[in-house]
Parts: structure tokens; C-alpha cells; sequence
């Protein structure tokens, strides 16, 4: 029996059921996120790269940043390895130092490829990055995120409506990907 007990605890500490990505919704990375730019690789180190900016979504900067990349694990890496030139959409909060990180691993970082297709480890169906960025723009006017990034489960935290609802649907009529964010809200608080 105490092998039994042993072997059950031994196990319980090394499954891996805590080892999944606690994904966010894309509504409360785009309102935390202090920068949102589309830009390429100009540098590459062993746990940060240099981006040039060719577009500002949300925010400003400097045209040259620092960005450091998450740790990858199973559930959340890399789909193609950083290399220079390639072009990304990042969704990045400032650190103290001045550099940038990514928020939410993978869902932060998005991979643009050369026909304008956005590729991510977590979500399949992608719009345009030209409809992303426009989709991220429109989200922006609609709604506001009030919490913490990683809220604990008796914080409060909701999104404000920020326009008419009526300007919110033609907007979801005209972009597919502001239609998945607003989707995507359905299990929080609106006000």
C-alpha cells in the first residue's frame, strides 16, 4: 500500500497536466499591450532580437527595438525560427530596462508570411496581416479592458464599451478578424 501511495504522489508532481498555455484572448493583449507594430528582423541573439518597424498599430517607439523572446516549452513555441528578415506583427509590453517583451508567448508574436498570411503556434484561421492590423484598429475604438493582464480569479476585470453597439456589428461585418475578438468576449463582462 505505501508503494501504491508513493507511486501516485511521485506521479501526481510530474504530469503534465499543469503544463498547458493560458491562452488570452486577443481583446485583453491588444488593450495591455503597450506597443503593436509590424516590422522585420534586423538582428538575431540567443534570446532577443533587433526589430525594425514599418508600422505602428497601437503606440509609439523608437524605429529600432529590442525584443526578447519567450521561453519556448511544448505548448507554446515557435512555428519557423527567428531569422533576420522575417516580418512579424508583435503585441509587446515596455520593461524597466527599456527593451520590449512579447506578451503571451506565441499569441503575441505573429509571423507574417511573404503572401500577406498570418501564421501563429495557437490559432489556425488568420486573416490578412492587412486585416489583422485593420481588425486590431477597430477593437481599439470599440472596447477597453479593465483588469489585470493574469487576473486572479476574485479581481474584477471587464471590457468597456467604448461605441454604439450598432457601430460595433457593421464593424464585424467588415472584418473577420474583429469579429472573432468581440466572439471571443462572450465569458466576460461587458459594460
Amino acid at each position: 500500500m505505501k508503494t501504491l501511495i508513493s507511486i501516485l504522489i511521485l506521479l501526481s508532481f510530474t504530469t503534465n497536466s499543469s503544463l498547458k498555455k493560458r491562452n488570452l484572448p486577443y481583446g485583453i493583449v491588444i488593450s495591455k499591450a503597450d506597443l503593436i507594430v509590424d516590422g522585420k528582423i534586423s538582428k538575431v541573439s540567443s534570446n532577443e532580437y533587433e526589430l525594425e518597424i514599418d508600422d505602428f498599430v497601437k503606440g509609439q517607439s523608437a524605429k529600432s527595438i529590442e525584443v526578447k523572446m519567450w521561453k519556448e516549452w511544448t505548448c507554446d513555441s515557435r512555428i519557423e525560427k527567428a531569422e533576420i528578415g522575417q516580418r512579424l506583427i508583435l503585441f509587446l509590453t515596455k520593461t524597466k530596462n527599456g527593451k520590449y517583451e512579447i506578451i503571451n508567448g506565441s499569441t503575441g508574436e505573429l509571423i507574417v508570411g511573404k503572401d500577406n498570411s498570418v501564421k501563429t503556434f495557437m490559432k489556425s484561421e488568420f486573416p490578412t496581416a492587412s486585416q489583422t492590423k485593420k481588425g486590431i484598429q477597430q477593437f481599439l475604438q470599440a472596447f477597453e479592458y479593465k483588469g489585470n493582464l493574469y487576473p486572479k480569479f476574485n479581481e474584477e476585470k471587464y471590457f468597456k464599451r467604448l461605441i454604439k453597439q450598432s457601430e460595433i456589428d457593421k464593424m464585424m461585418a467588415e472584418n473577420k478578424f474583429f469579429k472573432s475578438i468581440v466572439l471571443s468576449l462572450k465569458y466576460y463582462e461587458i459594460k
